[in-house]
């Protein structure tokens, strides 16, 4: 990349230097780097994300990137820089038919929190993130009667998407959700998907419960069918996900929730051992 000002769309020639620009910001903000190759790529890859169109570059220091669902990623030299790069990104989520961007600031970023000051931002979610310890033998799910459960099936994701797009929509009224083969790329092609850590649970050959984890031991989506709410299915599908991981070997395992989630989620990671290490936030900018 060259070291200028110039503002100009990203190519794939550029990747190795996003990635090291990126993890730059987040070793100068919180002293680690935070920043995986794979993530990038598999966003870049997406079906409707359009490099070049969808992420830019400000000489050599500055990079931003917006994704389908509205996301936006930001790092700059300094806060004109930073406010150019908005400008290109609030230009393109509108003609995306977007109504909001949304920006997780990086903590210590002196950039994102002028970004936050100087434009109409709203703080939209508190996001905390949980662990757990394993022991080497954890307690088998308590499945309610009449579920059977299985793994999932490359036939089963627009099922799975459905059923995710239908439990968020039901209470995050900012949730965006993701074309399908959008959807479909950013999970089964993510570097971590494991179709045997991807539990789906049936009533009558209907799915009605999902829980999907990374094979690092992440809990990247759990799910249940509002009719089957307060059976107990929830917290089985959350055993089931750490007894295995335990059998694997793995010494702790996590997840991210909305603070404010109100389908009781937080309580039910309570419940069952998990703890909050970290708060992060969200904020949005209405377009």
């Amino acid at each position: 990349m060259e070291r200028s000002g110039l503002l100009r769309g990203a190519t794939w020639d550029d990747f190795e230097a996003v990635v090291d620009l990126l993890a730059r910001q987040r070793r100068a903000s919180t002293g680690l780097a935070g920043v995986r190759a794979e993530l990038v790529r598999a966003e870049w890859e997406l079906p409707s994300f359009e490099v070049g169109r969808d992420n830019w570059l400000a000489g050599s220091d500055g990079y931003a990137a917006v994704s389908p669902k509205g996301s936006l990623v930001l790092t700059a030299p300094d806060d004109e820089t930073a406010a150019k790069l908005l400008a290109l990104a609030v230009a393109r989520a509108r003609e995306r038919g977007l109504a909001r961007l949304e920006l997780a600031p990086v903590a210590g970023d002196t950039r994102h929190a002028a970004l936050l000051r100087d434009h109409p931002f709203r703080l939209e979610v508190d996001v905390l993130s949980m662990w757990r310890p394993l022991g080497r033998v954890e307690a088998e799910p308590a499945w309610p009667a009449g579920i059977e459960v299985r793994t999932f099936a490359a036939a089963d994701a627009h099922t799975v998407h459905a059923l995710l797009d239908d439990a968020y929509r039901a209470w995050d009224r900012a949730y965006v959700p993701l074309a399908h083969d959008d959807w479909e790329r950013s999970m089964t092609g993510d570097a971590e998907f494991d179709a045997t850590t991807w539990w789906l649970a049936e009533r009558g050959g209907a799915v009605v419960g999902c829980a999907l984890w990374w094979s690092s031991g992440w809990l990247k989506d759990i799910a249940v069918r509002e009719d089957e709410r307060r059976r107990g299915l929830g917290g089985a599908l959350l055993a089931q996900g750490l007894a295995e991981f335990a059998r694997r070997g793995a010494r702790r395992v996590g997840l991210k929730v909305d603070a404010a989630n109100p389908t009781g989620a937080v309580g039910l990671y309570e419940r069952n051992g998990f703890r909050a290490e970290r708060r992060e936030q969200i904020w949005a900018l209405s377009l």
